[in-house]
């Protein structure tokens, strides 16, 4: 309608369609991961990124968290190997975390 502003549209939108918009803008500002993913003999890798709003120390943590609990699960001990750390900056609007890890008998 002319003369109306995009904020006085949003604001007559049907209640559904306003929580489907809004869900893809949070969802657009969400961290991923890729899960684990075998990397090699006896060998994972976790990957974490998130836009430039996600800290790459959050990200880390993360997939500290998830190699972690991966190793657990086999009831074995998680053993680093390598962390590649990727920050959002000039260059990049992503951080992006990488740890490779084997999980370790007791």
């Amino acid at each position: 309608m002319p003369g109306e502003s995009n904020f006085q549209n949003f604001m007559i939108m049907r209640p559904k369609m306003k929580k489907l918009m809004l869900l893809v803008i949070l969802m657009a500002g969400c961290a991923s991961h890729s899960g684990v993913i075998a990397d090699g003999k006896d060998a994972f890798i976790v990957i974490e990124s998130g836009n430039s709003s996600t800290s790459a120390g959050d990200l880390k943590i993360a997939a500290y968290k998830e190699a972690n609990a991966y190793c657990k699960k086999l009831n074995k001990r998680f053993e680093s190997i390598s962390e590649h750390i990727v920050r959002a900056g000039v260059l990049s609007r992503y951080s992006e975390v990488d740890v490779r890890f084997r999980c370790i008998a007791d």
